[in-house]
């Protein structure tokens, strides 16, 4: 099982990003010790297809700080927040399971 992220305004080249479940949860418990659990969870729980509007990423970025906290290494966690800050100007999130 995988998780497919796409920011819902890209170009086809950039805005996109794969997640191994591992990945996913890994991401997840590093998101909610940062404060921003809620959109870990919408974005864990999906079961098939999910929009996030960027005002939820928006909320999610207000608490985050680029140095992880928790299970997430360094490099996988500036990508990720590098990537919400795309999606926050790029019309949010799709995301598939």
């Amino acid at each position: 099982m995988s998780y497919r992220l796409w920011w819902r305004w890209n170009d086809g080249v950039t805005g996109h990003v794969w997640l191994s479940a591992e990945d996913a949860e890994r991401l997840g418990a590093e998101m909610a010790l940062q404060g921003c659990g809620s959109l870990a969870d919408r974005i864990l729980s999906v079961e098939d297809e999910a929009t996030i509007r960027p005002q939820d990423v928006t909320e999610a970025l207000e608490s985050v700080s680029p140095e992880p906290i928790g299970p997430a290494d360094r490099a996988m966690w500036e990508d990720w927040v590098r990537f919400l800050e795309g999606a926050e100007a790029k019309g949010g999130l799709l995301v598939r399971r």
